[in-house]
């Protein structure tokens, strides 16, 4: 007798999704920040060309997208910049249904110069293999922080 083995399906990966910000916002991403946000900003000598934030108290840089599957996605890798000598405190924060996961938020402290590479699991922050409809980067402080820059968010 035959047997018939079916694979299962693959989990379809939007296109261009997985390309949050390069120099400009990916497929599907909108800008839907409260904190003020400058998108493809001019940084002096460098070819980026990152998200200016200038964020209050608890104010984000919101990327927001259709909800979408992160099953073929592990992680979320991006650039983040400090200025006026860093130490700005920040949370990576997933959003699911338009509802923050706070308490699976990823703490960054910045340098005082350069650029910090993030690469973060998607379940450190309780994403993975979820419908997600967005990114926060937060300034996590109850305090106005200096201007900071973010660039080349993809997931991967």
């Amino acid at each position: 007798m035959a047997v018939a083995l079916l694979a299962a399906p693959a989990v379809a990966q939007d296109a261009g999704v997985g390309d949050v910000y390069g120099t400009a916002l990916g497929n599907g991403w909108e800008n839907w920040s409260w904190a003020k946000v400058e998108l493809s900003s001019e940084v002096l000598g460098s070819q980026r060309k990152p998200i200016r934030v200038e964020a209050g108290p608890y104010q984000a840089l919101y990327l927001h997208h259709a909800p979408f599957d992160t099953t073929a996605y592990k992680s979320v890798t991006m650039l983040i910049q400090g200025m006026d000598g860093g130490a700005q405190q920040l949370r990576i924060v997933a959003v699911v249904d338009g509802k923050p996961l706070d308490a699976q938020a990823y703490a960054v402290t910045l340098p005082a110069s350069g650029w910090k590479k993030i690469e973060l699991p998607l379940s450190r922050i309780g994403a993975d293999k979820k419908q997600i409809d967005g990114l926060w980067v937060q300034n996590a402080t109850d305090k106005v922080v200096a201007p900071f820059y973010v660039t080349e968010i993809a997931l991967h």
